[in-house]
């Protein structure tokens, strides 16, 4: 959503802050959108914020939303592929990517991963949300649009609205097949030059069900609608719930750079 901030998106934030370290000073966000992980880092005392993103319309509301922010210096959010990010070596306290790698070309994957841990300090944390090919991924709502592409052009239509495309047009990348990962190619995605720490595994029907139903209220901006709040409240529900690989629609990866 690249005008508009995903509407569930703070309380991505929720779970991975057991895993930032309570003296860490920064936070980079891969794949930051709007800049809400941002913003909620803030609130939660961390100062330097370090944010990228493919699409630039992403990066200019976040620049926007964070600047409006007192004490948020936002030179440091900017527009680029995570293969490539313009940081320090070792210079970052802890990075999050939520419901990001997925959306990577499976080529760029691994250079992702490896520039994250090149910025990170020894002992840092990476914190990754993203979907699981649990038995439900098929029910995955991101991708209806490569299964049937004329009907999905008809179903947009329909609903009205701008698609996930708008930004995207002459980047690196585009929209790409939403992929769902089991736990041996997180494994290979990410050891080494990590190591990974816990694994949970979340959601199952639920879910994906809300987000099927809340796609007409994203394609029209319909943030503030209490149906779109009520679709957000059950997923997060659910998204508490631990149902193991076989079953769950995401999982939760905490790999941490080894000192």
């Amino acid at each position: 959503m690249a005008d508009a901030p995903y509407a569930g998106a703070a309380a991505w934030l929720s779970p991975a802050l057991p895993y930032v370290p309570q003296t860490a000073r920064s936070l980079l966000d891969v794949g930051c959108d709007v800049g809400t992980v941002l913003a909620e880092a803030h609130r939660a005392g961390i100062r330097e914020l370090y944010g990228i993103d493919i699409n630039p319309r992403s990066i200019d509301a976040a620049r926007s939303r964070l600047g409006a922010i007192d004490g948020i210096d936002v030179s440091n959010v900017v527009h680029g592929s995570g293969d490539s990010l313009p940081f320090a070596d070792a210079t970052i306290d802890a990075a999050t990517s939520f419901e990001t790698i997925e959306h990577v070309p499976a080529d760029l994957r691994r250079a992702v991963v490896r520039e994250v841990w090149r910025v990170l300090r020894p002992g840092a944390p990476f914190i990754v949300t993203t979907p699981a090919a649990g038995l439900f991924a098929w029910l995955d709502a991101a991708n209806f649009r490569f299964r049937f592409p004329r009907l999905y052009e008809r179903v947009s239509r329909a609903a009205g609205g701008r698609g996930r495309e708008h930004g995207y047009q002459g980047q690196k990348h585009g929209v790409v097949w939403h992929h769902h990962f089991d736990e041996p190619e997180l494994r290979r995605l990410f050891e080494p030059p990590f190591v990974i720490e816990r694994m949970t595994w979340r959601g199952c029907v639920l879910a994906p069900l809300c987000a099927w139903l809340a796609f007409p209220f994203y394609r029209r901006r319909k943030l503030d609608s209490p149906i779109l709040r009520l679709l957000h409240r059950i997923e997060l529900w659910e998204m508490k719930i631990e149902f193991g690989p076989t079953l769950a629609c995401n999982v939760l990866v905490v790999a941490r750079k080894p000192v």
